[in-house]
């Protein structure tokens, strides 16, 4: 069985790990690139509220940890709080991938506060939405994204889908085959697969490497 995950990943990653042991060969590749888009300050807030690790990245690139020290720092998942912690301090929230839930649970502490949402310039901005009035939301820009045409892939039993651009350039370069198994890493992205006419699309329990290597094994 061969796999390929829209995302850069190495051996030492869970995901490679859970395959190779089960002898499948794994291929990991972003489709999308990634620019820097310029900011000269950051809004008055009680929270920052980051998306991605790259939303992290390149907020990080511009500003200086200095003017955040009362700042209140929120996460949507683990992989970005992981990776916030590292370059900068642990965060005060971490949500669990899933918009829903995460916007949920983050309510009970930022109810009618002001927060930042630190995100690409075409975000969805799910959780924002489902927070509404509930909280004073603010948004700053800090990367933009768009699909790579510079890739040539070889066919896989299965495709892994970690955001509905990577789904996008994908199959705007190649047709699907019926015998592919198709993951998606959460709903938002299954809905960008099912635009494109992909149908039984398995969706992972949660956005994290372990979920999606049980999602391509499921079934």
């Amino acid at each position: 069985m061969t796999v390929f995950i829209s995302r850069n990943i190495g051996p030492e990653s869970v995901f490679y790990q859970t395959l190779y042991i089960r002898g499948i060969k794994v291929h990991g590749e972003r489709l999308v690139e990634f620019t820097a888009v310029p900011f000269d300050e950051i809004p008055d807030a009680d929270w920052l509220f980051f998306y991605s690790k790259t939303g992290v990245h390149f907020f990080f690139q511009q500003i200086g940890p200095r003017q955040l020290e009362n700042l209140r720092l929120a996460a949507a998942g683990q992989d970005t709080a992981g990776y916030l912690e590292k370059i900068f301090r642990p965060a005060h929230f971490t949500g669990d991938g899933d918009p829903v839930s995460t916007a949920t649970a983050f309510l009970q502490l930022a109810r009618g506060q002001k927060v930042l949402f630190i995100r690409a310039e075409d975000s969805r901005q799910s959780i924002r939405q489902l927070l509404g009035k509930n909280i004073t939301p603010l948004d700053l820009a800090v990367y933009k994204n768009q699909p790579r045409q510079d890739f040539d892939l070889p066919h896989f039993d299965c495709l892994v889908f970690t955001s509905p651009l990577n789904a996008q350039a994908y199959f705007s370069k190649y047709p699907f085959k019926k015998n592919q198994k198709v993951v998606a890493i959460g709903p938002t992205t299954a809905g960008a697969l099912e635009a494109l006419n992909i149908k039984k699309v398995v969706i992972a329990n949660a956005p994290s490497d372990e979920a999606l290597a049980k999602a391509v094994l499921r079934g």
